[in-house]
């Protein structure tokens, strides 16, 4: 899922990333958390500076609803700096500097989606073992 509210940004990031994944988009927080109570997102791709949720806030939420989703937070450089200690997401999300090139975005978004999958397989791992146990 790609999250921006500023609509260019946002069909220009989910047609680069169409060729390779299937890819819901939201013009808010709200949207996005909408479509989610819907659909199991394994990549949430956002803008961290938006109206509302910022990125961040976006990325917790959606991260408690569904765990093994993995964030990808896109922002400029200086904008991430200034905010990096008050927002300190301790390992949440994959950063993506603006501007960024389309082949970039593709890269962060695969290496995001392989670690939703790797945290799928640890849960049932997990589970497994659990059930094994109590055997």
């Amino acid at each position: 899922m790609v999250v921006d509210d500023e609509h260019p940004v946002l069909v220009s990031a989910a047609a680069v990333l169409s060729e390779d994944f299937h890819v819901l988009t939201a013009s808010s927080a709200a949207e996005a958390l909408k479509w989610m109570e819907r659909h199991t997102v394994d990549v949430l791709c956002t803008d961290f500076n938006m109206p509302g949720r910022n990125g961040i806030h976006l990325l917790r939420e959606a991260t408690a609803r569904q765990p093994h989703m993995s964030g990808v937070l896109v922002t400029g450089h200086a904008e991430y700096l200034e905010k990096r200690d008050k927002y300190d997401a301790q390992g949440l999300y994959y950063l993506l500097i603006k501007p960024y090139e389309p082949a970039r975005l593709i890269e962060i978004v695969q290496r995001a989606a392989e670690s939703a999958r790797l945290k799928r397989v640890m849960s049932t791992l997990t589970s497994e073992l659990g059930a094994w146990k109590r055997v």
